[in-house]
């Protein structure tokens, strides 16, 4: 079976990239792609290796960096699309001719799938692409399927799509009652980023790696009780959301993505997690994998469906509110024994359970059969 897996990486992280190495936007294809995933940001490299590992052939596609498309196309004679035209509505009534500058990304993308003839393309991307790009590719391969686990935009369908997954349940429910074909899929770690991270002293007693942002309401005020009671130290970009005299400010360390990022859990002995408000009831978020894969004791938002993923107490640690989770955060701290030993739980059965490896199977599993039914 072959795979075409679809992604974006965020603007900032991209930005970073590119402007710490000088000059890598005029390199080759694989230049660009090795140093993009040498920061182990993001998920498509080890699906695609997970993908290859259990015989399918597999490629990723991050759709919005530039000069990576740029890179590819110019290496297979394909011209890079440029603007198109458009109209937009001034004063709401008047058609107005304007430049469009974001269709290179579906274009480059139908090119990609072109050459590469996937049976599947996975888009995890659903926020981003457009129904006309969903559509083209229906022609280029046997099977759309999307992936989301965050808001999508209103009033867009999702028609196209053969098969939509969600680490989310609700979502699951949601696209069912639309008359979609859904199946829940949780999220996962890469084993393999424990060989590409050197071991270290864990010597972050509490950290917090994340957003701000509003889709993330309730957090603030979460991790502002954690910054009362403990030691913690938080790694975000949006210190700009965070009030001048807010406990957080202080222990304000800086972004950190995808290696710093699991750096930053490699040092930690507790570290804390918040869902945002898409997540609802459930545990569904990234964090929970990269956290417990990683050897931190994961203290996270209490979910219905937790047990379906940890034994809670045994493997990691939950919340039900702000003060809570500065009570369970002391607790392990003033514990280190206890919290050690819930740490290495919840690292074992993230390493048996919850690996692209296993996320990968379940797609094949449940493509399989709607590719036969074609």
């Amino acid at each position: 079976m072959r795979f075409l897996i679809v992604d974006h990486m965020y603007g900032a992280f991209v930005d970073s990239v590119y402007g710490a190495t000088p000059g890598l936007d005029r390199d080759s294809y694989a230049v660009q792609k090795q140093r993009i995933d040498s920061e182990l940001f993001g998920e498509t490299q080890f699906e695609v290796a997970a993908l290859r590992a259990q015989g399918h052939e597999a490629d990723d596609d991050l759709v919005n960096i530039k000069p990576l498309k740029q890179a590819w196309l110019r290496e297979k004679g394909l011209e890079f699309p440029g603007p198109t035209w458009g109209v937009r509505w001034r004063r709401g009534f008047v058609p107005w001719p304007t430049r469009v500058d974001s269709r290179w990304m579906g274009e480059a993308l139908l090119a990609r799938a072109r050459r590469l003839k996937p049976d599947v393309v996975h888009i995890q991307s659903m926020d981003l692409l457009e129904p006309w790009v969903i559509a083209a590719l229906r022609g280029e391969s046997r099977l759309v399927v999307g992936q989301v686990a965050t808001e999508l935009p209103a009033g867009r369908t999702y028609r196209n799509y053969d098969l939509i997954v969600s680490a989310v349940p609700s979502l699951v429910d949601g696209f069912r009652r639309q008359g979609a074909d859904a199946e829940w899929v949780p999220l996962a770690f890469g084993p393999s980023v424990r060989e590409a991270i050197v071991p270290v002293e864990r010597d972050v007693a509490v950290s917090f790696v994340g957003s701000f942002t509003s889709r993330y309401a309730d957090r603030l005020q979460i991790v502002e009780a954690v910054a009362r009671a403990a030691p913690l130290r938080t790694w975000t970009g949006d210190a700009a959301e965070i009030p001048i005299d807010s406990p957080v400010r202080p222990t304000i360390q800086g972004p950190a993505w995808g290696r710093a990022m699991y750096e930053v859990l490699a040092r930690s002995v507790v570290t804390v997690n918040s869902h945002g408000r898409i997540a609802g009831e459930y545990a569904a978020n990234l964090r929970l994998y990269e956290a417990t894969g990683m050897g931190a004791l994961l203290v996270t938002d209490a979910k219905r469906n937790m047990g379906q993923l940890f034994e809670v107490g045994s493997e990691v640690a939950t919340y039900r509110d702000a003060e809570d989770c500065a009570r369970v955060v002391r607790y392990y701290i003033d514990h280190p024994a206890e919290a050690s030993s819930i740490a290495a739980a919840g690292q074992r059965r993230t390493l048996k359970d919850h690996t692209w490896a296993n996320r990968m199977a379940r797609l094949v599993e449940l493509v399989t059969p709607r590719l036969r039914s074609r």
